[in-house]
């Protein structure tokens, strides 16, 4: 995903901040940093692009963990087991987006509106 509002200047200064920081920096604090106006949601999407921009571009290993927050490594391992959790999570949310899915169709195809059959009547 490219975002074309992402500025050289905020790529940089994401990158500086986060090779100066003794610890992980939260999305939240990263847009303070940077000044950037709208909602928490949009500030965390931001914050996110600049670092998917920073991961794919500079190929710089950039660690997400939530509640944390961002942090930069160069350790070879830490870097490859958050890329297996982050493939890992992936495929089982994908799973349960089909298991739902499937859940919701009756043996003709037809999705129905609560997942099961009602019946209504007096008694």
């Amino acid at each position: 995903m490219t975002n074309p509002n992402i500025t050289t200047e905020e790529a940089s200064a994401c990158l500086r901040l986060l090779r100066e920081a003794k610890g992980p920096i939260v999305a939240a604090d990263l847009a303070r940093r940077f000044g950037l106006g709208g909602c928490r949601e949009t500030q965390r999407r931001h914050v996110r692009a600049i670092i998917e921009y920073l991961r794919k571009e500079s190929g710089c290993w950039i660690v997400g963990l939530n509640p944390e927050g961002y942090f930069l490594t160069k350790d070879r391992h830490i870097w490859r087991d958050y890329n297996e959790g982050r493939s890992i999570t992936a495929k089982r949310i994908f799973a349960e987006v089909h298991k739902r899915k499937r859940m919701l169709q009756d043996r003709t195809g037809q999705g129905f509106l609560f997942g099961q059959r009602m019946s209504v009547g007096l008694g």
